[in-house]
């Protein structure tokens, strides 16, 4: 994994040396480091708020809830959590062991007016272009597309996207922890 890791920061700063970064950086996703979730891009106070003791999560899980991008979520209590704001009001939020071990996923959220992912979106937000076993699921009374892809950081990916309340949700963890992601999805709240 490390010269695959290699690889995409060399091939970023590349990118960034053409100058294509800006516009990069204002269409899409904040760069993925090594560890396959998102870095850091504008430090603002979090949005959404974490608690141990919320009626009805089980024993030792935590539930995050986002009022500002209208939904909630159970997650195991020995993932650490951070939120990162991006431009155009985009917010991505990650869910992850603190050793950085392949435990973990991340939730991509971004305004958006079309009631279905358009092709360009897609590309967009997927630059694989990798869309295997696309399965209509449905969250919170939401349908959504749930699909494996590919990055060259984190490889092999579960990915789970949908539209609702003027927003588009990706939520992604590695491809070995898709039953374990489908798990979390189903504590998945709209607010």
């Amino acid at each position: 994994m490390h010269k695959y890791a290699i690889a995409g920061i060399g091939a970023a700063v590349l990118v960034l040396l053409a100058g294509g970064a800006v516009y990069v950086f204002s269409h899409s996703r904040a760069p993925v480091p090594e560890s396959g979730f998102v870095a850091s891009t504008t430090p603002e106070a979090p949005s959404g708020v974490v608690t141990d003791a919320a009626p009805g999560i089980p024993a030792g899980d935590k539930q995050y809830e986002n009022v500002a991008y209208h939904f909630s979520l159970d997650f195991p209590g020995d993932l650490t959590w951070h939120e990162y704001h991006e431009n155009g009001g985009a917010l991505t939020v990650t869910f992850h062991k603190e050793d950085d071990s392949n435990g973990g996923f991340q939730i991509y959220i971004t305004p958006y007016t079309d009631t279905q992912v358009t092709a360009a979106r897609f590309r967009l937000d997927e630059p694989s272009g990798v869309k295997l076993s696309p399965t209509a699921v449905v969250i919170d009374g939401t349908p959504a597309s749930m699909f494996f892809s590919t990055n060259a950081i984190m490889g092999d990916t579960r990915e789970v996207w949908f539209i609702k309340n003027g927003f588009l949700y990706e939520v992604t963890t590695y491809k070995e922890l898709d039953s374990w992601l489908a798990g979390i999805m189903q504590t998945w709240k709209f607010l």
